[in-house]
């Protein structure tokens, strides 16, 4: 049956502290104000995992931090396999606890991975970094989700969503080039030392501003019954997009596009007198590419919302993605550029579509759950991409070009299966 409709809802902070200063915050927040401050927030968390995607697989750099490119796969994949393991159990917690103290703890994680990078030297510091930011980032994602459909309806919900992942593809694409920037002008330790202190200082803009935002902010048991209360089939068919969808662009590309910018430019781009690294020429080329999500995510969402149906549009978004990333195997650049841009568009819409589509869907006290497996498939497919293209460029058995054009036909399976479900009934959308 349709969830009930209701009005454009009063988020009341509810402290989950005896702390005097956040009883005196204790008023009424905008759901605008609320999804800014935590746009915001998670944006500036993915300082240092964004700059480790963009330098790591440089082979230089890796020998600035003491590991080799083989580790680097493993390392970049690590963060995800933790995740794999928490994503379930962080959606019971986050149905059960209050979102504000999970959301504060993952930005304190999030520094202290940073820290470990500093201070430690070769892979097994560089590993417990990549687990705490891991523990971090999944308990920033979904609870941060969940917050989305709390402050939502279904009427505003996809646009939410696209704003949300928004602030996401913000924080990728500033941090994607201030990372390459910084690790140029400063070194590795030293851009990831101030990384830390920015981090740092947004934890504690949380802990002073962040609201709660479930009505009823007191923790409960987790029970038996709850898993009765899971939608498997649902569950499983909003995880196809999400496993292909970040398998391609959180694993393939992420950790290729330096590779695949040395096929045009070597080690740097010389213009005129001046001339531009390749680590920063990355992180430009990063955040580049992120402009279509910054502008494709909230269109998908707000689209949705205005025409009623979700799937439709993300068969139409990973149709795109497919014949951007096909582009980009060319050995034309101006051509290549163009495709980079196009296939950042499948990943923005499916972020931003599924969560609504759940959020449709499923029950209030249900949302942490279904996103938290949800993400467990997209953590498995962002997982196993990074280590399957580096492990099959060292071993010489497949160039870039192909790997592309391979990921160029997953995408179009996306849009297939998403045009499969436009005839299933789905409430309040026919989705």
């Amino acid at each position: 049956m349709p969830l009930p409709e209701s009005s454009s809802p009063k988020i009341t902070l509810y402290p989950d502290t005896s702390t005097t200063i956040l009883k005196q915050a204790d008023v009424i927040q905008s759901p605008k104000k609320i999804l800014t401050l935590l746009g915001f927030g998670t944006a500036i968390s993915l300082l240092g995992d964004a700059t480790l995607y963009t330098v790591l697989p440089n082979p230089a750099i890796a020998a600035q931090v003491g590991v080799t490119l083989a580790m680097v796969g493993i390392l970049l994949g690590t963060n995800r396999a933790i995740r794999l393991l928490l994503n379930g159990p962080m959606g019971l917690l986050i149905d059960k606890l209050p979102r504000r103290g999970l959301l504060i703890t993952s930005l304190a994680l999030g520094t202290m991975a940073n820290l470990s990078y500093v201070i430690g030297h070769g892979f097994w510091p560089m590993m417990i970094g990549r687990i705490l930011w891991g523990i971090a980032w999944s308990m920033l994602w979904i609870t941060g989700n969940a917050v989305v459909l709390d402050i939502s309806t279904h009427k505003n919900r996809g646009k939410f969503s696209g704003q949300y992942q928004m602030w996401f593809a913000i924080g990728i694409a500033a941090s994607s080039f201030t990372g390459g920037l910084l690790t140029d002008l400063l070194g590795f330790k030293g851009a990831m030392s101030l990384t830390s202190g920015v981090i740092g200082a947004t934890t504690l803009l949380w802990f002073f501003f962040l609201p709660e935002t479930r009505k009823d902010a007191e923790p409960a048991a987790v029970t038996k019954s709850d898993k009765k209360k899971t939608p498997w089939k649902l569950v499983f068919t909003l995880s196809v997009p999400v496993f292909v969808s970040r398998f391609i662009s959180w694993g393939v590309l992420a950790s290729t596009s330096i590779l695949w910018l040395s096929t045009f430019v070597g080690n740097g781009l010389q213009l005129t007198n001046f001339y531009i690294p390749l680590a920063t020429l990355t992180g430009a080329f990063t955040a580049f590419t992120m402009l279509t999500n910054i502008g494709s995510a909230p269109l998908a969402g707000f689209l949705s919302d205005r025409i009623g149906r979700r799937w439709p549009i993300l068969s139409v978004a990973a149709l795109l993605g497919a014949v951007g990333i096909w582009l980009m195997s060319s050995t034309w650049l101006l051509l290549a550029l163009a495709g980079a841009l196009l296939a950042q568009i499948t990943g923005g819409s499916t972020e931003t579509l599924i969560p609504a589509i759940a959020g449709d869907r499923i029950e209030k006290d249900a949302h942490g759950r279904v996103l938290g497996i949800v993400y467990t498939f997209g953590d498995l497919g962002s997982t196993l991409g990074p280590p399957a293209a580096l492990g099959l460029l060292n071993a010489g058995h497949i160039n870039i070009p192909t790997i592309y054009r391979f990921s160029a036909l997953l995408f179009l399976g996306i849009a297939a299966f998403s045009l499969l479900q436009i005839k299933k009934r789905i409430a309040p959308h026919n989705t």
